[in-house]
C-alpha cells in the first residue's frame, strides 16, 4: 500500500534525523557539494532518491551543484557551461534544470555565498515549452531559501538547512510546472511505460512532508488531501505548518511531549526560510497527549501565547471525539487564517476592550451606589431668618458615648480547583508552545 510505504520512509527519516548528521560527504547522487560541509541525511536522500525519481517521472534532469570557484565570467555562464560540458539533461533533447550555487572560501575557514551567487538554469525542447518559464518558476520557489543571512559564512549549519529547503522547493516547483504545462508523453521512448497496476508500483502523487500519520489513523485519500493543503499553506504563507500522529511520543525523544515535539522539529530540519519559521502539533495516542511547538520570529508573531490558546480551541475538541481528519482540517484552516492576519499586520491578539468595559461598569456601579447612599442619608432643611431658630429649647447638651468591642465576624469561601484540561504554556527549544491532554 502506498501509504504504508510512505510511513516506513518517514519513520526511517525521523530516526536518521535525530542522529548527528555526518558531514563531509562528497557525493549525494545528483547533488554535488565542493565544500564538503553541507552534508546531512536529508540531503543524501534528496540526491539519491527524491531528485532521481522525480527526474524519471517528469522526463527532465534535476541537479544541484555547489561550487567553491568558477572559471566563467558569471554564475549564469557557469551553470550553462557545466550543463553542456558534463552532458546534463534527460533524453535526446537533454531536458533538465539545475540549481548552481557559488560558495567562496573565507579567511575564517568557512564558506560564504557572494551577492548574486546562485542561479537556475533550464533547458526544454520547443515541443514541451519555454525553458525560461521553467527556470523562472524554479527560481521564484527557491529564492526564499537563498536569503543572504543563511549563506554569509557565519553558521554553516544554517546554510546546510537552507540547501535542503532549496532542493525541496526546486523539486516541487519543477513538478508543478511540468505536470501543469507540459506533462511527459507516456508513449515516448525515454519515458517508462505506465505500469498495468499503478497502485502497486507508481510513486505517490505527493510525499509525506507536512502531515505525518505514523499511527495510520487516516485513509490514504484523507492524508493525501491534508498533505497537499498543508504544503500549499506553508508555501503561500512562508511558514511551515506540520502535524504528526504517533502511537507513543516517548519512542521519538526524551522528556515530556512538548520536549519531544521540538526535538522532532529540529531533528527533521522543519521550518521555512532562514529562521525556519513553523508550527507543529504532535498527537500521541498512548496516553492521549498533545504538544504544540512554534519556532521562528514570524511564526511566534502569528501565534503568540494568546494565539496558541485560541488555535488550540479550534481543533482540540475534534480529537477528543476521535475525529482525526476533522481536527487536522480545522487546524490547517485556523493556521491559514492566523498567518493571513499576521501578514496583514493584524495578528490574533486578546482585546483590552472587554476588560476595560467591565472595569468602567464596576466603577460606575460603585460610584452610583455611594451617591444613592449619601442622598438617602440627607434631610430636607429650610433656611431660617433668625439665628435663634437654630437653637433647641433646652440649650446645648453633650452626652458621653462609648464604642465597646464585642466580636469579629470572619467569612471564608472555599476555592475549588479547576477541572479544565491540563493544558499549560511551555517554552524551550528556541520557541514556545503548550502541551496537555485531548
Amino acid at each position: 500500500m502506498k501509504k504504508t510505504c510512505s510511513v516506513f520512509v518517514v519513520l526511517l527519516l525521523l530516526a536518521l534525523s535525530l542522529c548527528t548528521p555526518a558531514l563531509a560527504f562528497t557525493e549525494y547522487g545528483v547533488i554535488y557539494d565542493e565544500t564538503e560541509e553541507l552534508g546531512s541525511a536529508t540531503l543524501t536522500m534528496q540526491g539519491e532518491q527524491t531528485l532521481p525519481e522525480l527526474s524519471e517521472e517528469l522526463g527532465i534532469d534535476l541537479r544541484v551543484d555547489v561550487l567553491t570557484q568558477i572559471s566563467y565570467d558569471s554564475i549564469a555562464d557557469t551553470a550553462a557551461g557545466i550543463y553542456d560540458a558534463y552532458g546534463y539533461g534527460y533524453g535526446d533533447d537533454r531536458e533538465g534544470a539545475t540549481l548552481t550555487i557559488l560558495m567562496e572560501p573565507q579567511d575564517t575557514g568557512t564558506y560564504a555565498m557572494p551577492a548574486d551567487g546562485w542561479c537556475v538554469y533550464a533547458n526544454l525542447s520547443e515541443e514541451r515549452g519555454s525553458s525560461q518559464a521553467l527556470a523562472d518558476a524554479i527560481h521564484n520557489a527557491v529564492e526564499p531559501s537563498m536569503a543572504q543571512r543563511a549563506w554569509n559564512g557565519e553558521e554553516i549549519t544554517m546554510s546546510a538547512v537552507a540547501l535542503t529547503q532549496a532542493v525541496d522547493a526546486m523539486a516541487q516547483a519543477a513538478e508543478d510546472y511540468i505536470l501543469t504545462n507540459c506533462p511527459p508523453d507516456a508513449s515516448g521512448p525515454d519515458i517508462p511505460e505506465t505500469p498495468e497496476t499503478p497502485e502497486a508500483s507508481q510513486p505517490d502523487s505527493v510525499s509525506m512532508q507536512y502531515v505525518f500519520d505514523i499511527s495510520d489513523l487516516l485513509t490514504f485519500e484523507e492524508w493525501e488531501e491534508l498533505e497537499t493543503r498543508a504544503a500549499d499553506i506553508s508555501s503561500r504563507q512562508h511558514c511551515g505548518v506540520y502535524f504528526a500522529l504517533v502511537d507513543d511520543y516517548t519512542d521519538y525523544g526524551d522528556g515530556g511531549v512538548y520536549e519531544v515535539t521540538y526535538q522532532l522539529y529540529h531533528g527533521s530540519e522543519l521550518g521555512f526560510g532562514t529562521d525556519r519559521d513553523g508550527i507543529i502539533v504532535l498527537l500521541s495516542m498512548e496516553e492521549r497527549d498533545y504538544g504544540m511547538f512554534v519556532y521562528g520570529g514570524y511564526a511566534e508573531y502569528a501565534f503568540d501565547e494568546f494565539g496558541q490558546e485560541e488555535l488550540k480551541e479550534r481543533f482540540l475538541g475534534d480529537f477528543g471525539d476521535n475525529d482525526w481528519y476533522g481536527g487536522i482540517s480545522h487546524y490547517l484552516d485556523a493556521c491559514d487564517e492566523f498567518l493571513t492576519k499576521a501578514e496583514e499586520g493584524k495578528p490574533v491578539r486578546s482585546s483590552p476592550w472587554p476588560k476595560a468595559a467591565i472595569a468602567v461598569g464596576i466603577s460606575c456601579l460603585i460610584a452610583g451606589g455611594i451617591c444613592v447612599l449619601l442622598l438617602r442619608s440627607m434631610k430636607s432643611v429650610h433656611q431660617k431668618k433668625e439665628a435663634d431658630a437654630y437653637l433647641t429649647e433646652g440649650g446645648l447638651h453633650l452626652t458621653q458615648q462609648y464604642d465597646r468591642y464585642s466580636h469579629t465576624t470572619e467569612t471564608r469561601t472555599k476555592i475549588e480547583k479547576s477541572s479544565a484540561s491540563g493544558t499549560r504554556s511551555e517554552s524551550g527549544g528556541g520557541g514556545s508552545g503548550r502541551s496537555g491532554k485531548f
